[in-house]
């Protein structure tokens, strides 16, 4: 089919808008999922997807963090002090929610760290779906040890599916790619996949967010040389060099 000539968008369209002068309709549509029978239909649409479904239509809040973990809060302690760590740590992660819940991706990459138990799976799997729901790619959310696995096998077979129906490709080149630290003792040597994947991510201009409850010392325990602590330096490049958002319960709650 031809496409009209239009001197605002081409005849292309917008991504997120309908274009006011040929009427042609974003090419990017997406649900409001803070409404519930919004949420009912993206849940349709996202069956068969990579997310469990004990997470679908689950979406992350920094109300209910805080709810969850009041007691790090002055106006719900006796001390009338806040944990100072825990209010940066949400404000941080709502930050990174505020992009996704506006159809957007950010534009630099993360390693969360907190212990159990503070939202990291359910902020990943939140983020997730408010990617497929604007349109995104997402890669599935892989731990560490079997990221490390898929990239050795792809490298060795070109035709290597990860998770049995996912090419290298289109895995490295996903929009949007959530990993998670491997809680067996091989979390020691995760520096090695996650710098390799913000390496080769970094190249293509696409962010990388990494999960973990275990801190950069306790990921790079096998790093003779040291070299993996340079992720913390601020650079240009923050696709390769990530903002860390970390979290440690120093009161003990």
């Amino acid at each position: 089919m031809e496409r009209k000539h239009c001197f605002m968008c081409g005849g292309f369209g917008f991504l997120d808008k309908t274009c006011p002068e040929c009427g042609m309709e974003a090419t990017r549509s997406s649900l409001n999922l803070d409404k519930k029978e919004n949420v009912e239909e993206f849940v349709e649409k996202i069956k068969g997807t990579d997310i469990p479904a004990v997470y679908h239509g689950v979406f992350w809040n920094r109300e209910i963090l805080e709810r969850d973990n009041k007691e790090k809060l002055k106006q719900y302690n006796n001390t009338g002090i806040n944990d100072e760590l825990f209010v940066r740590y949400c404000a941080q992660l709502e930050k990174i929610n505020d992009i996704f819940a506006s159809d957007q991706i950010p534009h630099k990459s993360a390693i969360i760290i907190a212990p159990a138990g503070y939202s990291k799976i359910t902020f990943a799997y939140s983020c997730m779906q408010r990617a497929l729901n604007a349109g995104f790619t997402v890669a599935p959310l892989l731990d560490t040890g079997e990221l490390k696995r898929a990239l050795i096998l792809a490298s060795e077979n070109p035709k290597y599916l990860i998770n049995k129906s996912l090419s290298y490709d289109d895995y490295i080149l996903s929009d949007v790619m959530f990993i998670t630290v491997t809680k067996l003792y091989t979390r020691g040597e995760a520096f090695q996949v996650i710098e390799e994947v913000f390496d080769r991510r970094s190249r293509k201009g696409l962010s990388t967010f990494i999960i973990s409850r275990f801190n950069l010392e306790e990921m790079s325990r096998n790093d003779s040389k040291g070299d993996f602590m340079a992720i913390k330096k601020i650079a240009r490049d923050e696709y390769k060099y990530p903002a860390i958002i970390q979290y440690v319960n120093r009161y003990n709650h």
